[in-house]
């Protein structure tokens, strides 16, 4: 069918039908929800009653330009009427009881299993993309995924993000069309606009006052339709639509007018509002004037008494069945299992690549720069890989770290607008596409937390989905003081990241270390942030690759070539497993763990010391969330004594977690746990920089005064006391 005769084409008589029989199908379903939170049967529920019209009209508009496989789509809580239809369009079965299970909780809710609210949807096979209470996310997954689909080359997909009117006093808004625009992204945002945000007016709560002057601000085509005509919304819809598919660039579709009937949700007046029209009750009239429903077919008002929407209407022969229908999956849904606590733990993470690490002799000679190089260019060229973020294309990064990368990559390393929710909210969106790796970089650490509740939601998202979606976003920062940095460009941000379940947190020390924790990373399908300490950049520290050169001269010209922005040829196959610490010092006096910067640090100290007579071990975590504590506490057992050290503030930092679990498992055990002064920040100032992190003398110092103390030892047979060292002779 060519594009004008799909523009042109009127909805079917089996279409229409159809959509009036979803319609009330859904009506009734959020209708009994209302009765189940009214007796207390469920504890919280969340609809759109009032939108059931515009939802199935959408659908079909978008079933004529797109298919699940070239669409993506982040529904509202109130889209259950458009994604109900969606799914009745494309031979999805199951959608209300699936609804169902979800609102009652039930094991049998393959979407959540328990973990999520009700319309928190995610059918990939159906293009329906995870649903996160933060409504205003929707843009930015929705903008990613498109973003994701034109890295992939796909020429005619398209997706959509749904908010309410209320939505658009978020930031997301902004971040998501920013996006669009710059990007030029098969994407279209929706706003349904019910003249409410919970209970709060436009007045109140919404500074666009035009959105079509707001949309044409960033050069995004606008368009409109009144959300009560469900042949305006067919319409305007597929022109919408059409135009986003065949011209590859983004729109804002503004659908205005919607009514409200019950209400936000279970927390507000959940009566039916009787002073509005309902745009059911007169498509219902329209298709009785078409010929295609008998008036005892369609949905109308009566004189009733009471809150509830069914003692108002007489229900008509199509949605009496459909309500009987729903009456009867709900009956079913009551009698299924609830989750089971012993699956509590399930779905934190992926699973984790196996893969084994052989590093070579010596130590290497490539920087932590040209490694961490070399591994984004084999990511890109063989893991489907893609790069955006500040500065990553033409400076190549402020640390050089993608420095000759758009030479080689120069569809796949993109400069992303100076917005860190943007950046990392569409990488989230891009993320979902199973068959790529998305990469962004945050051009200092400390800006990452303007993103912070896209790391938490990368980081639950496997978990709240019972393990049907992931993002496979691996999000490189650099971190900590160093060289003057000053406040937001020095902080060390491990205490504020390691608490978020179910993200994989790597800190490397090494070269070695960097590039394997990165290609590992790049074989999972889980989201990783690594954590990159500015002081490491170039550095050369840790074991060589395999096949590294050794000659002098070729040694050299690795070197300058590095220095140069060129990438090195390191072995394909290196790889490091995640939650494994490396041994870096043997000793059998104390146990020093670190992990980033302080790890050189510890080594350093570890010298020192050794100047004493006090043989300090070393060990480097490298993967702080899950971080290897095993590791930690047999080298702790044996030393007897165990220090955690780390560029973060010790004071609520991730030392005193590590230094915890260790305490746990050994009640007694001398330790101590260090970083930099609990200061505001990092001043500009080196001399006041070099007195606030941490330093060898601190690690040292500490050292010496646990182990001239009297310690405790423990071993299958319990504690006992081991002297100090002075009593040794």
């Amino acid at each position: 069918m060519t594009d004008t005769a799909v523009l042109s084409a009127e909805p079917t008589p089996e279409e229409l039908k159809l959509a009036y029989r979803v319609a009330v199908r859904s009506r009734a379903t959020e209708e009994h929800i209302v009765r189940l939170v009214s007796r207390g049967e469920v504890k919280f529920a969340i609809w759109g009653p009032g939108e059931e019209v515009h939802g199935t009209a959408t659908a079909l508009a978008l079933s004529r330009v797109t298919d699940p496989g070239r669409f993506g789509i982040v529904p509202h809580y109130r889209s259950g009427a458009l994604c109900g239809m969606w799914c009745e369009l494309n031979g999805r079965e199951g959608f209300t009881l699936d609804v169902l299970r979800q609102q009652f909780s039930r094991a049998t809710d393959l979407m959540s299993q328990g973990r999520q609210m009700v319309y928190h949807l995610d059918m990939r096979e159906a293009g329906i993309l995870p649903v996160q209470s933060p409504v205003g996310m929707q843009l930015g997954k929705a903008a990613g995924y498109a973003m994701g689909f034109k890295v992939k080359g796909v020429k005619d997909g398209l997706t959509m993000g749904i908010i309410g009117d209320g939505t658009s006093a978020e930031g997301d808004l902004h971040d998501a069309l920013n996006a669009a625009s710059v990007w030029s992204l098969p994407f279209i945002t929706m706003v349904t606009d019910n003249r409410v945000a919970i209970s709060t007016t436009p007045e109140e709560g919404r500074g666009i006052k035009d959105f079509e002057a707001y949309a044409r601000g960033f050069g995004v085509r606008f368009f409109s339709c009144d959300g009560r005509d469900f042949w305006q919304v067919f319409q305007t819809t597929l022109e919408c639509a059409t135009y986003v598919r065949d011209q590859q660039a983004p729109a804002f579709l503004y659908v205005h007018d919607l009514p409200r009937f019950n209400g936000h949700s279970s927390a507000a007046d959940v009566t039916f509002d009787l002073t509005q029209d309902d745009p059911l009750i007169a498509f219902g009239e329209a298709l009785v004037a078409r010929g295609l429903l008998r008036p005892e077919e369609i949905l109308r008002r009566q004189v009733g008494e009471g809150r509830d929407f069914f003692a108002h209407h007489v229900l008509g022969e199509v949605m009496a069945a459909e309500n009987q229908t729903v009456a009867d999956l709900i009956d079913m849904v009551r009698g299924e299992p609830e989750p089971s606590p012993d699956g509590l733990m399930e779905h934190i993470y992926p699973p984790f690549p196996q893969v084994h690490e052989q590093a070579g002799p010596g130590q290497t000679n490539i920087s932590y720069g040209g490694a961490i190089r070399s591994a984004l260019d084999q990511i890109l060229s063989h893991k489907n890989g893609v790069i955006w973020g500040q500065d990553v294309a033409r400076l190549g990064g402020v640390m050089q770290a993608t420095a000759g990368l758009k030479a080689k990559h120069p569809n796949r390393i993109i400069d992303a607008p100076l917005n860190e929710p943007l950046i990392l909210g569409t990488a989230c969106g891009a993320g979902l596409h199973k068959d790529l790796v998305v990469l962004p970089e945050i051009q200092f650490g400390d800006y990452t937390l303007n993103a912070f509740h896209w790391l938490v939601h990368m980081g639950n998202l496997h978990w709240c989905t019972a393990g049907n979606s992931v993002m496979a976003t691996i999000l490189r920062t650099p971190v900590d003081p160093f060289g003057g940095g000053a406040v937001y460009h020095s902080m060390s941000i491990d205490g504020y990241f390691t608490p978020i379940p179910g993200l994989v947190i790597l800190m490397p020390s090494t070269s070695f270390d960097v590039y394997g924790l990165l290609m590992t990373a790049a074989e999972y399908r889980g989201p990783v942030v690594c954590l990159e300490p500015k002081w490491m950049y170039r550095q050369a520290l840790g074991p060589a690759f395999p096949g590294e050169p050794t000659e002098a001269g070729e040694v050299a010209a690795l070197k300058r070539s590095i220095m140069r922005g060129e990438v090195p040829e390191i072995d394909p196959s290196v790889r490091v497993p995640f939650g494994k610490a490396a041994l870096r010092r043997a000793g059998t006096d104390i146990s020093i763990v670190a992990w980033g910067r302080a790890v050189w640090t510890a080594m350093k100290a570890a010298e020192q010391l050794a100047a004493d007579g006090i043989e300090a071990e070393v060990i480097d975590l490298r993967t702080l969330v899950p971080p290897d504590i095993e590791a930690v506490v047999e080298s702790a057992q044996r030393t007897g004594r165990l220090i955690v050290a780390a560029e973060d503030r010790n004071f609520a930092g991730f030392v005193r977690s590590i230094q915890g679990a260790v305490v746990d498992r050994l009640p007694g055990l001398p330790t101590r746990a260090l970083g930099q002064k609990n200061v505001p920040g990092i001043a500009q100032s080196l001399i006041l920089e070099d007195a606030t992190v941490l330093t060898a003398e601190d690690i040292a110092g500490t050292a010496r005064e646990l182990v001239d103390a009297p310690a405790p030892s423990h071993s299958k047979a319990g504690w006992s006391w081991i002297p100090p060292r002075y009593l040794l002779g």
